[in-house]
């Protein structure tokens, strides 16, 4: 329990409580942050593009350790994207993850990865190689065929935008990630963690059974603000010692840790209301279920 203490008309969180536990599910999100390539300039950008498209290479190995009796099998390739100046909009589906990562370039370079699973490796491949990416109604989406138990397959997103960009991300049970950006962005995922490191603008962003996690950076939020939510899953909540914000935060029915100074001012429905610094744009971080946890770099 973290122990309140009155002073004049605010509370005051103490932050008396040990270091928290590992969640089951936010593993899934630090992993993959841990697993995502250095991104310190263009040349390491391209240099992993090319690498990954040479040797079929991804952050994470085709074959993840499944013994249920099927094979797997890959296939990585590069999807052709030109800008039209509208929101860039990616469909995942029911099974495929999307990564976004803003860089300095005018352009928007997209890489995938098919992954299919049957009860042999020809007919893995066969599957594989009959899944495409197609953009229509300006949404780039994978398009394949219907498959049954023990057949499956799935699309991984790499997606590098300018830093200023607009952003509509949908999925279902694929992972939803997006960093170093700035922008208005619709971000949602149904059953897949959500990660959101470095953002700015209009950011609204929804996951209903995932985890998630937010990294702030800087002193303060650069734009309209920030609106992220998970109804069932647990929340990492990770920002500088020396931040400034409106914030909305906590959980309304799970455990709390919060290692960060901060005095609260009321809760709402089990959200704690409360100002960090000087104020600035609202920042909202919040689950209904779920653990929490709030702590700094």
């Amino acid at each position: 329990m973290i122990p309140i203490v009155a002073l004049s008309a605010f509370l005051t969180i103490a932050v008396l409580v040990p270091a928290p536990r590992l969640v089951p599910g936010m593993v899934t999100v630090a992993a993959t942050l841990a697993a995502s390539p250095a991104k310190t300039s263009h040349d390491a950008d391209d240099d992993w593009i090319d690498r990954a498209l040479a040797n079929q290479d991804w952050t994470q190995p085709c074959d993840d350790g499944g013994n249920d009796g099927r094979e797997v099998y890959c296939v990585v390739r590069e999807f052709p994207y030109t800008a039209d100046g509208k929101p860039i909009a990616f469909d995942g589906g029911d099974n495929s993850g999307v990564d976004v990562q803003g860089w300095d370039r005018p352009t928007v370079r997209v890489l995938y990865r098919v992954k299919a699973r049957a009860r042999s490796q020809e007919r893995a491949k066969e599957i594989a190689e009959s899944i495409d990416v197609v953009r229509t109604g300006g949404k780039v989406r994978p398009d394949g065929p219907s498959t049954h138990n023990p057949e499956w397959w799935s699309v991984e997103f790499k997606v590098w935008v300018p830093r200023s960009s607009n952003l509509w991300l949908h999925t279902v049970n694929g992972p939803l990630g997006v960093q170093d950006v700035r922008g208005t962005m619709d971000l949602v995922t149904i059953n897949g963690p959500l990660s959101l490191v470095n953002l700015g603008g209009a950011v609204e962003a929804r996951a209903t059974n995932g985890p998630l996690h937010v990294q702030l950076e800087g002193t303060r939020w650069q734009g309209a603000g920030l609106d992220a939510s998970t109804q069932n899953g647990p929340v990492n909540f990770v920002l500088p010692r020396t931040y400034s914000a409106r914030v909305e935060t906590g959980t309304i029915n799970g455990p709390q840790t919060i290692e960060y100074a901060l005095t609260l001012q009321r809760l709402t429905r089990g959200h704690l209301i409360l100002t960090l610094g000087s104020g600035g744009p609202p920042v909202r971080v919040v689950t209904d279920n779920g653990p929490f946890h709030m702590g700094t770099r």
